[in-house]
């Protein structure tokens, strides 16, 4: 059984991305893209969520449509892709909303489907607990990212 250590990080990192959203003041350079990085803020966000959700996808969890958030989020995907993706982008508002219901879906997996065995370990974790746990890091990793990109963006 998953402690509520596990659950209590990923609600801090979810509040803190969340709430943070405005604080940062990235709407005007959301899509900006930027020599230094090679995403741009709005995808940092989807990929979050889209990280998230396919761990969440191991019981039955998500709430988006994999495939097409793997497209546009998925490590190795970019915005200069965008546009030949049918469909559209998900707007931030979209996005942080379904961010929001992650820690919730996190505590509706059953302990069955936290001890699952993944096809392939995935940063040596090899059950879907871990992957959570992963997941519970992965959010401020790329909140920092977020804080550290505005930051470079805005003194371009």
């Amino acid at each position: 059984m998953m402690t509520n250590t596990v659950y209590d990080v990923i609600d801090t990192g979810v509040h803190y991305l969340v709430n943070m959203y405005d604080s940062w003041k990235v709407e005007d350079i959301l899509d900006q893209d930027s020599d230094v990085f090679p995403n741009n803020i709005h995808w940092q966000f989807g990929h979050v969520l889209t990280v998230f959700e396919n761990a969440l996808s191991k019981g039955n969890q998500h709430v988006v449509d994999l495939e097409r958030y793997r497209q546009l989020f998925a490590p190795g995907s970019k915005p200069a892709d965008w546009p030949q993706l049918e469909g559209g982008v998900p707007s931030i508002d979209e996005i942080l909303k379904d961010i929001q219901t992650i820690p919730e879906r996190a505590r509706q997996l059953t302990d069955e489907q936290l001890a699952q065995t993944l096809d392939q370990p995935i940063a040596g974790f090899s059950t879907v607990e871990g992957l959570l746990m992963l997941n519970a890091i992965h959010i401020p990793l790329h909140a920092g990212k977020i804080e550290e990109m505005a930051r470079v963006i805005k003194q371009q």
